[in-house]
């Protein structure tokens, strides 16, 4: 750190600071006010600024707005009094790094410059080992890469602009409706696509919802109502999660697809079905059908095209580019101007299973963005690791067991890995010292296991 900036009305504690900081051997530079001191900032680019709240025309919080809006360089203290915390958490939340209070402790600005000074080393390091986010992506787009990804692409290629039926098969969370969307777009763009979730809709209603229904077909049908299938008009049908539809509404939809038209709840009239139809399943409809719980004739009606959606476990060299997107798409949403993915985050994602595929990803990211504050994203490793270790430790038990309990055994056994290292132990959890002793405590851990 070479250069410093101080701006402050208060010209004895300005110039105590300059004194102080020249003796160390730093440049200093000093403004009485918030528009002097932006003006010295743009010109200077200083590495560390001293900023008091307090200041005259412009205040402090409303000088680093500004200062952060032009994106000028330096780590921001905060110099105020106590009766200015208001202010002064307003600063910090805008992007001050830390605060001092009036009257100044200068072993006190010692220990907090050495902080900032250990902070911008691993700042500097991280952006030696971080990924930049580059690639612009359009909306709704499929991404990846890999192989996996590939294929879904080219069967989508091969049956878009042909009328036959599609399945497509995916664990949940794995994007199936955005690749019916996909189809959809080939095939027709300028006619309505209707999704429905069969899952989602109570049973005794979905019938309704799909067919439509007139006037006085059941209770509460007060006037005539169009269905899904209806609305679709000459476009598409997505039907998700397909294998939750009821048997008997199975048998009015096997109709469907062998009559091409249908009639309304409590209807005489046929209404012609010309739209594409499209469903999605993450269930096994081939054992479903053994088990009796799906329609054969209905499962070959659908299963003419089949496309199989990979896991994201499957393609893991797709994350980088899926978290490129989704941090891309959510840093608008989340005031965020996050342009760096850690490398060890990126090694930590692709290593982990991810159950919830693609939706997991994109949760885990946005949780991460909220929680940090420069460009660089700062994801807590420790939630991929407890829920893989989660995972493990219900499928290893016969039992149930207690959260506290499987979080007890699993920090005995870091700890007895690292030789009772409590620091090693802290970068494997993931947690601070703090948090590791008041857990010991908690959990009646001995600090060096035997």
């Amino acid at each position: 750190m070479k250069k410093i900036l101080i701006i402050d009305d208060d010209h004895s504690l300005a110039r105590t600071l300059e004194l102080y900081f020249q003796s160390k051997g730093y440049t200093v530079l000093a403004a009485p006010d918030a528009r002097g001191g932006l003006d010295l900032w743009r010109t200077n680019d200083p590495d560390l600024v001293l900023l008091d709240v307090q200041l005259p025309g412009m205040d402090g919080p409303e000088a680093l707005s500004k200062a952060k809006e032009e994106n000028l360089s330096g780590d921001v203290i905060m110099i105020t009094a106590f009766q200015d915390m208001e202010a002064t958490l307003t600063a910090i939340q805008r992007g001050a790094t830390d605060y001092l209070y009036k009257p100044l402790d200068l072993d006190s600005l010692d220990v907090l410059m050495e902080k900032i000074l250990v902070r911008r080393k691993e700042r500097e390091k991280i952006e030696r080992l971080t990924h930049v986010i580059t690639e612009s992506f359009k909306p709704n787009q499929i991404i990846g890469k890999s192989n996996a990804v590939l294929g879904v692409i080219k069967d989508i290629a091969r049956v878009a602009n042909t009328p036959v039926t599609v399945l497509i098969e995916g664990e949940t969370g794995t994007g199936k409706e955005l690749i019916a969307r996909t189809i959809h777009q080939q095939w027709a763009p300028r006619e309505p696509f209707m999704a429905i979730n069969c899952a989602a809709v109570v049973s005794n209603l979905l019938e309704s919802e799909l067919f439509g229904h007139e006037r006085g077909a059941f209770t509460g049908a007060l006037q005539k109502k169009p269905g899904k299938l209806e609305m679709a008009g000459s476009g598409t049908v997505f039907l998700d999660e397909i294998g939750e539809l009821p048997l008997e509404i199975q048998a009015k939809f096997l109709r469907v697809l062998q009559e091409r038209n249908y009639q309304r709840v409590g209807g005489l009239k046929d209404i012609q079905f010309n739209a594409r139809l499209i469903t999605a399943t993450n269930r096994n409809l081939e054992k479903m059908v053994i088990e009796k719980l799906f329609r054969e004739d209905l499962y070959f009606r659908l299963k003419v095209f089949m496309i199989r959606v990979p896991p994201l476990r499957e393609r893991p060299d797709d994350i980088v580019s899926l978290s490129e997107y989704f941090i891309s798409r959510l840093n608008p949403e989340l005031g965020r101007n996050i342009k760096r993915i850690p490398v060890e985050h990126i090694e930590a994602m692709k290593s982990y299973d991810w159950p919830g595929n693609v939706r997991e990803l994109e949760n885990v990211l946005r949780r991460a963005m909220i929680m940090s504050r420069g460009e660089v994203l700062e994801l807590d490793q420790c939630l991929l690791r407890r829920s893989r270790f989660l995972e493990e430790a219900t499928t290893e038990d016969d039992g149930l067991r207690s959260l506290d309990s499987i979080e007890r055994d699993h920090i005995a056994r870091v700890l007895e890995r690292t030789g009772g290292n409590l620091g090693e132990t802290c970068k494997i959890l993931g947690i601070s010292r703090p948090t590791l002793r008041k857990k010991m405590i908690d959990y009646g851990l001995r600090e060096h296991p035997e």
